[in-house]
């Protein structure tokens, strides 16, 4: 049954065979939080631990933790980054929102990205105590935005996104 579980050790392999199914397809790392930056996954491993403490993060930075959607066979299905406090930064508010994440191109176009979302808004409402999550897609990002829309997403508006010169649309999710 495939499930949600966080980063460790066990799981670095199986994170460096995602990384290059990425790189070879030339996907974008939404959720990976620089994960294309990293070839040795235990010091990636390292920098996302510091996101996930006030104490611990760097300034003008938000809380983010990452989490592994893996299968029985502990292969990895998607990784998700959550920014619980997306709302109280001012790139994430408008840009970014709470949840990135991405989808291993082995296993895209065959519903696992609609089941990943749907199981990781109960953990958004369970374990975070959110009621309603910002998510954004960009506007020519056809499977990412199936995945929202089929999880209740409801649109907001489009957000023109200078730095890759393109549009980007708003959705949110209730939790309740």
């Amino acid at each position: 049954m495939d499930r949600f579980v966080r980063v460790e050790p066990k799981y670095y392999k199986a994170i460096a065979y995602f990384r290059n199914k990425m790189l070879e397809a030339k996907s974008s790392f939404d959720g990976c939080f620089l994960l294309e930056q990293y070839d040795d996954i235990e010091k990636w491993d390292l920098n996302n631990k510091l996101f996930e403490s006030y104490d611990t993060c760097p300034p003008g930075y938000s809380l983010g933790y990452e989490y592994l959607y893996i299968n029985d066979n502990d292969e990895i299905i998607g990784i998700v980054n959550l920014r619980p406090d997306a709302l109280n930064h001012p790139y994430l508010k408008l840009y970014g929102g709470h949840i990135g994440y991405s989808i291993n191109p082995i296993y895209r176009n065959k519903g696992y990205g609609t089941r990943m979302l749907k199981d990781f808004l109960v953990i958004c409402r369970n374990d975070y105590k959110l009621d309603k999550v910002l998510i954004t897609c960009n506007k020519d990002n056809i499977g990412s935005k199936k995945i929202i829309i089929n999880n209740g997403g409801i649109y907001e508006k489009d957000i023109f996104y200078a730095p890759d010169n393109t549009y980007l649309e708003r959705y949110w999710i209730s939790l309740n």
